[in-house]
Formats: C-alpha cells, structure tokens, sequence
C-alpha cells in the first residue's frame, strides 16, 4: 500500500508540473520524454500536433532503440508501438543537436523523412515531428493535412545553427531520392527496394546513418532476405534489429490487447506481427512461392526485348471489381516457363481509366495486340470492358498503332475432379515445384494501393507488390472442432485475392491441353495446345506407318490382316 501511494504522489507531482510548465509556450516535449524521470506515462501538451496525451518517457525497447549507434537501424515493430513517435523523436533530437546518445555531428544538419505516400506524410509524419519540436524553435514548417508543394521544415538548433528536415514519398518513385547528401534518412513503414538502393549513396559524403521503422506485414520481402536473415548470421554488423509490438507499450491497456488477440486469432502470423512485431510466414498459405528461388531481376527494358525478340510469348488475366480490379501480363518462354511481368491494380477508378491504363502498359512492352483471359461469370464486365478497348482503337492517341485487345471469358470447369479454384492451387504449386513460374522482383515496386478498401471506408495504404502481397497471405482457414481441413483456400484471407485470380485464370487457360466447347476460335495464340497437337500428329504418323505397311505387304502378295 505505501508503494502504491508513494507513486500516486508521484505521478500528481508530475502533473502538476508539467501544468504549470505549459502555461508559457517555452515548454520543451523533448526534455520531458527524455529526461523527466516524474513524468506520469502520459501527459497532455496543449501544443501537440497528434493525440493531445503524448508519452512521459520512453519504454524500454524505445529506450534501447534510441541507444543504438548502429549505422543502419530496423525497427520491426507492430501497430501502436510507438516506433512512429520514436521516429520523430530521434530525427528531431538530432537536428537540434540534443539527441543524447547519438549526436555524432553538431548542427546544421540535413534529414531526410520519408512515408509510403504524402497522405501519409501529410498526416502522419509531419504532424508528428512538429509536435516534437519546441514551438519558439521552429522557423517555417507546412502545415499538417494541408496538401503542397512545401514540404520543408527549418529549426533553430540549439548552437543557433538551422538544421532541416525534407519530406519525402516513396510514391515519388526511387529517383527522386538521387543527387542529394544528407545525414540522416528515417524511413516509416518498408520501402521498395530501389528507394533503399538510391539512399545509401546519398549518406557515403558525411557518413549519415538510417533509422527504419515498419510493422512486418508484408511477409518475407526484400528486408528479409536482404537485411533481417544477413543480421542473423552475424553478417552485417553496421545493423541494429529490433522486435517490438503492442505488449511492449505501458501506455496500451490490457483489455486492448485482449481484444486485438481474439479478433485476430483466425490469422496467427499477423497477430504476431502485430502484437510483437516478428517476421511471419503463415500457417497453411495456399501457394509455395519462395522469394529465394522463383524471384527473376528482369528490368522492364529486358521485358520488352524479349517479348519483341520472339523469345516469350505474352499472355493475361483480368478480374474485376469496383474496389479491386486486377491485371497481370505474363509471358512463356520457349521451354514452357511461365514469367509474372508486369501488375496493375485499380481501385475506384472509371473504367475508360483503367482501359486506358492497360493499354499503355502493354504499348510500353511493344504489346499492340493480346487475348486477355476473364471470368466467364463477368460477362457483363467482359463486354463493357471490350467497348472500351474498341473505342482506344480510334482514339487519336492509340490510332496509328493498330491495336487490339479483347477480354476472352474463361470456361469454367473442374480441373482432375477437383473444383476450379481448388484444382488451380494444385497446378500453380507444380509450376512453382519445378521452377517454371518466376515473378519480377520489382514487380508492382511502385504501386500504391489500400488494403481493405469498401464502400465505407479508404483502407490503409500499402505500396509495393499486390500480387506478392497476396501470394503471402492467401491460405486455408482453420477448420472447426472436428470438420476436416477445407482444400478450397479463403479469398478472404487475402483481401479477396484477386490478382491470383487474375493470375491463375490466364496460367489455367494458358496451359489447357485441349480444346472445351465455347473456349474460343481456333486459331488463339495464348493457348497451349501442346499436348493435343503432340497427341495427333503421333495417332497420324501411327496411322501413316500402318498405311505404308499394308502396301508393302500387298506388294509381296501377302493380304494383310485388318
């Protein structure tokens, strides 16, 4: 009992000061985060940009974060861990030359602080890192969800020096990250690949350091494979690795926790990722994808060459959907190896928009004409979606290169006795058995899409991959208490999963053996009749054989037997 009055007092002490503290403006977040030990775990400061209850101090992986001095830090920390308030912190401790671990260069300073998008940045990290900074000590800054051009913030360090802090957007594309020097680069939640490439350049000329926050839920994607197993096996000392998740933050109550645990139960690896910020590939996903064997670093270059040369012969899928519309080109090459190369991905988008958008996605491969394979069920979508390729054909920016695309309906049928979809999954993973599906890397790199998307709501933004996305999360649901395991995979397990749909209705169609009815004319390039046509030319060969047989056999006056 004396211990818990003892911190009672404690904590309205705390209070109390930090009260009389903010009736002036000269307040300082910082000092209170990071040095006042009586703080109460959450405080309210009347100049916050954020939630108006900010935290009194930093909890101890926050703490050991903010401690490290490696050159390159991964924070793998789930929602509501305050890896995002870390972030500011950590850039704004550093610009104004307090930070009190790592302060390795005084003031002024260059920081670089990036986002997914600039929604995000807009209304995320900028209102985030302004209010970390002292109010008197800010020189010009944008305003927070106000969209602009100025996405520059200038503050008084504390040697009178100004020190700034540029936002930035992977959604700019990894080029935008070239032809700068900088000393700091804090980057929240993953980012493609090629903006990590371009960045590490821009710190060589003053030895600047990276601090990386995200939540894994993107499954094993190129920070995996590239930074996370690398620092497992001792082989990047340069990187700090951190785990962190919602159990890690004193400021969470426990009924929260508690609640997040049930709603998630269904999906154990994103329960972890999100309660403790771990890596996770989860239990009974449908597909064998393995980055470490089925990913190609084809450039989109080295796509049209060899779709130009003759060499792979291309090939797509569609499916349809206001919220979710998904296209996905392939290509097979000359030893039947199928080839994912290029994704598009369309929400709340007109569909002279999308049309439009597909055809100048193929024209960038020197594509100008394509059978593009669509669910028969759709056939309303199929016939608006081939009025509105027909009307690009005489549109005056497509006119002269005589293009042609047609959405072709897929007939649905069992595959060995099994359903459509069920029967897909069996021959998607023999393709990925045998190494003869390979996905781009860089595929849908660029892409920004949003998870969850309805009617009703926005959803939350993700970029890269969709197809990726979902060939990391499509899976089996768990059964009941005593039903059997379902073979048929849960669309709702992967946000409906429709680029696989995309992908295993043109694959299906692609490697068809023979003809069905209603499939399609003759003479359609993108089906393999391989071995239908292998079949006949043997029974025409068998029967020429027995033909030339007979002839001889009457020429030497023996009648041959029928």
């Amino acid at each position: 009992m004396t211990f818990a009055r003892t911190d009672l007092i404690s904590a309205i002490r705390g209070k109390i000061a930090l009260a009389i503290l903010q009736r002036g403006t000269r307040v300082d977040p910082l000092k209170v985060f990071l040095h006042d030990d009586q703080a109460p775990v959450l405080w309210e400061y009347l100049h916050s940009r954020t939630d108006p209850m900010l935290p009194g101090h930093p909890h101890q992986a926050q703490l050991r974060a903010l401690a490290s001095r490696a050159r390159h830090r991964f924070l793998f920390w789930g929602n509501q861990s305050g890896k995002t308030t870390l972030g500011a912190v950590d850039a704004v401790a550093f610009a104004l030359g307090c930070h009190p671990y790592d302060q390795w260069v005084q003031p002024p300073v260059r920081i670089w602080a990036s986002a997914l998008s600039w929604e995000l940045w807009e209304t995320i990290l900028l209102p985030e890192l302004l209010t970390w900074i002292p109010p008197d000590r800010i020189i010009r800054a944008p305003e927070p969800n106000v969209s602009g051009a100025n996405r520059l913030i200038e503050i008084r360090a504390d040697n009178g020096q100004v020190s700034r802090i540029w936002g930035k957007s992977a959604e700019q594309g990894a080029s935008k990250y070239q032809s700068a020097r900088i000393h700091k680069f804090w980057s929240d939640e993953e980012h493609p690949e090629a903006v990590w490439d371009e960045v590490l350049p821009r710190l060589v000329r003053f030895g600047g350091r990276t601090l990386n926050t995200m939540t894994p839920l993107k499954g094993l994607t190129w920070v995996y494979h590239r930074i996370y197993e690398p620092w497992k096996r001792g082989e990047l000392p340069d990187v700090y690795v951190s785990h962190a998740g919602m159990a890690d933050n004193p400021s969470i109550r426990k009924e929260e926790l508690e609640s997040i645990t049930v709603q998630l139960k269904h999906n154990p690896g994103l329960l972890t990722a999100r309660l403790h910020g771990l890596f996770h590939k989860s239990q009974g996903l449908a597909l064998r994808f393995d980055p470490e064997r089925h990913f190609q670093a084809w450039d989109n270059e080295q796509v049209a060459g060899t779709i130009n040369s003759g060499m792979l012969r291309p090939f797509a899928g569609i499916d349809f959907g206001a919220w979710r519309f998904s296209f996905l080109l392939l290509g097979a090459d000359a030893i039947g190896r199928i080839h994912a190369l290029h994704e598009y991905f369309s929400q709340r988008e007109l569909l002279e928009a999308r049309a439009r958008a597909i055809a100048k996605v193929l024209i960038g491969y020197g594509v100008l004409r394509l059978r593009i394979w669509g669910d028969s069920a759709a056939s309303q979508d199929i016939m608006e979606m081939n009025a509105a390729f027909r009307r690009l054909e005489s549109d005056p920016e497509f006119a002269e290169l005589d293009i042609r695309y047609r959405v072709v309906p897929v007939q649905k049928t069992t595959i060995e006795g099994r359903t459509y979809r069920a029967g897909a999954v069996e021959k998607l993973n023999d393709l990925f058995g045998r190494d003869a599906l390979l996905v781009r890397r860089d595929l849908g790199a660029s892409l920004v899409w949003r998870l969850g998307m309805t009617a009703a709501k926005d959803g939350q933004p993700i970029l890269g991959s969709r197809l990726l996305w979902e060939m990391n999360n499509w899976g089996y649901d768990e059964p009941r208490e005593g039903e059997a395991q379902r073979q048929d995979p849960s669309d709702d397990s992967a946000d409906g999963a429709d680029m696989i749909a995309a992908m295993r209705m043109a694959i299906l169609e692609h490697l068809r053996p023979g003809r069905l009815p209603d499939e399609g004319p003759e003479d359609n390039p993108n089906i393999d009749r391989g071995l239908e046509k292998h079949m006949a030319q043997q029974t025409k060969m068998q029967r020429a054989r027995v033909r030339e047989m007979r002839r001889l056999l009457r020429q030497a006056g023996v009648k041959p037997r029928e």
